[in-house]
C-alpha cells in the first residue's frame, strides 16, 4: 500500500488504540529516520512532545510513543537509554514499556518492500550473535540481520543489513526482558536496486505499505503482555546454595514466565520441593522452551530464510 493511509487502516488504529488504553502496557517504536517515522506517526496521530535531544512523538491516552534516534549504533544507543531513564518521571509511573525498532534494511535477494522480522542480531565488528525468543507470532518471514558501521551495498550471506539494530537490541536488552524487545526491517534495497537510489519519499512509501500487518502483530504481542499483567513470580532460595551467576540465571527465567504468563505452570513444577539450584533452573528452562503462545496469523508461522 502506497500513499495516504486508508479508512480501514484508520479504523484499526482507533481499535487498536482504544484497546490499549485499558492496559498499562507502553509500546515504545524506536526509528533512525524522520522519514521512516512519519507513516507511523500518522497512523497513529502523534505529535511531537520532546525536541530534544532526541524528537519524541506521543499523544494523550494513547499507550504509543515514537523516538527518532538518527543514523548509527551510537545515537540509537544513546537514545535508548534516555527513553528509559523516562520511566522513573510520573508520567509512566505503572507502564511496562515493549520496544519495537522499525526501519529499512537491504538484503541480496529479498523482495523491495518485504516485511521481514529480526531473530537475530549480529554485531557487524565482531561478528557476536544475539538471538531474540520471539514470544509472539510473526506473519511473514524472520531473518538474522547484521548491523554494520555505514551505508554498505555489500549484503551478507543469508542476512538482512542496516546500521541501527543489533544496537537497539543490546541497549534495550538492558533494561527490559528480551521478550519484549522485537524489529522488523523493511527491505529497500537488493543486488538489483541499489541503496543509492533511495530517498526520503521512496522510505516513507515502503514503511506505509506495512503499516497494517506490523500493526498487528504488535497488538498481540502488547495483548501477551497485557494479559500476563500478574503478580511476579517469586522463588524463595532459602536453604539452596547459588551463586552471583545462578541467580541472574534465576531471575532472567522467571522474567521470561512472567512475560509469557506461565504462573500457573511454575506452581505446577512444584519447585519448593527441590532443594539445589541446577535442577531447578533446568524445569523452568524446559517449561520456557516448551512454551510457544499462538498470537497473530495462526497460519503463517516464523519463517526462516
Amino acid at each position: 500500500m502506497h500513499g495516504k493511509v486508508s479508512q480501514r487502516d484508520a479504523n484499526g488504529a482507533q481499535i487498536y488504540l482504544n484497546l490499549m488504553n485499558k492496559q498499562s502496557t507502553l509500546l515504545t517504536i524506536m526509528v533512525a529516520l524522520n522519514c521512516e517515522a512519519k507513516p507511523w506517526i500518522d497512523f497513529y496521530g502523534l505529535k511531537k512532545s520532546v525536541d530534544k535531544p532526541f524528537s519524541l512523538y506521543s499523544k494523550d491516552g494513547v499507550n504509543v510513543e515514537i523516538v527518532i534516534t538518527g543514523i548509527g549504533a551510537l545515537a540509537m544507543s544513546t537514545a535508548v537509554g534516555w527513553v528509559a531513564g523516562l520511566s522513573n518521571s510520573a508520567a509512566y509511573e505503572n507502564s511496562q514499556r515493549v520496544w519495537l525498532n522499525i526501519g529499512i534494511a537491504g538484503h541480496e535477494r529479498r523482495d523491495i518492500g518485504e516485511a521481514v522480522r529480526v531473530h537475530a542480531y549480529i554485531d557487524g565488528v565482531d561478528l557476536h550473535h544475539y538471538y531474540s525468543p520471539l514470544p509472539a507470532k510473526w506473519g511473514g518471514d524472520s531473518d538474522a540481520l547484521m548491523s554494520v558501521n555505514a551505508p554498505s551495498s555489500d549484503y551478507p550471506d543469508e542476512a538482512l543489513v542496516d546500521m541501527e539494530g543489533t544496537a537497539f537490541y543490546r541497549a534495550a536488552c538492558m533494561f527490559s526482558s528480551a521478550e519484549l524487545v522485537e524489529s522488523i526491517k523493511v527491505i529497500s534495497d537488493n543486488k538489483d536496486n541499489s541503496v543509492e537510489a533511495l530517498n526520503a519519499s521512496k522510505i516513507s512509501d515502503l514503511m506505509r505499505s506495512q503499516v497494517s500487518k506490523v500493526n498487528q502483530f504488535t497488538s498481540d504481542l502488547l495483548t501477551l503482555v497485557s494479559h500476563n499483567d500478574q503478580q511476579p513470580i517469586n522463588i524463595d532460595l532459602a536453604g539452596i546454595r547459588t551463586t552471583h551467576s545462578q541467580r541472574q540465571q534465576l531471575k532472567a527465567l522467571l522474567d521470561k514466565a512472567n512475560v509469557l504468563g506461565l504462573h500457573d505452570a511454575v506452581a505446577d513444577l512444584s519447585l519448593s520441593s527441590i532443594t539445589e539450584i541446577t535442577p531447578l533452573l533446568t524445569k523452568l528452562s524446559t517449561l520456557i522452551d516448551n512454551t510457544a503462545p499462538a498470537l497473530g496469523d495462526s497460519e503463517s508461522g516464523v519463517g526462516h530464510s
